[in-house]
């Protein structure tokens, strides 16, 4: 709510076209027509809030784990609990890391274009992959995907 009240607040001027895929905070403020460091810096403040040390805390909370893991007696559980952790673990660095590079690098350094990469890629890309990444676990559709590799190569 504060980063939209501040991002509004802004006098914008001009053709207030965006050249994005819909209202992203980054790419509103470059249609402002005056010093927005003020925003930037809420918006900075409010990522590592938000963003950053909920993705740090997971990433803690997963090397307690894969020492925990390591510490196993049994291969074969290892190798579940590595295999459980390994999906949750891209997930978790798909979403946090394009959300951590759409707001917590400066404006100055950010390029339209790969701006509205990274938007569609943590909007839809993620998501899409979601399913695909958990059901890899399942060993029938691990198989069904072999085969179907197979059956493309030849």
């Amino acid at each position: 709510m504060v980063i939209n009240i501040l991002t509004l607040s802004l006098p914008y001027c001009g053709p207030n076209v965006l050249n994005h895929f819909f209202c992203e905070v980054p790419s509103i403020l470059r249609l402002a027509c005056t010093d927005t460091s003020l925003t930037e810096m809420v918006v900075f403040i409010f990522s590592v809030i938000i963003v950053f040390i909920p993705f740090l805390l997971i990433v803690v909370s997963y090397a307690r784990i894969l020492l925990s893991v390591l510490r196993m007696r049994s291969a074969s559980g290892r190798h579940k609990a590595l295999s459980t952790c390994a999906s949750h673990l891209t997930v978790v660095a798909l979403f946090y890391g394009t959300g951590i590079f759409m707001y917590m690098r400066p404006q100055s350094k950010s390029s339209r274009a790969g701006g509205k990469i990274i938007a569609v890629f943590y909007t839809v890309v993620t998501p899409m992959l979601n399913p695909l990444i958990y059901s890899l676990r399942n060993q029938d559709v691990k198989g069904v995907l072999r085969r179907a590799v197979v059956k493309q190569r030849t």
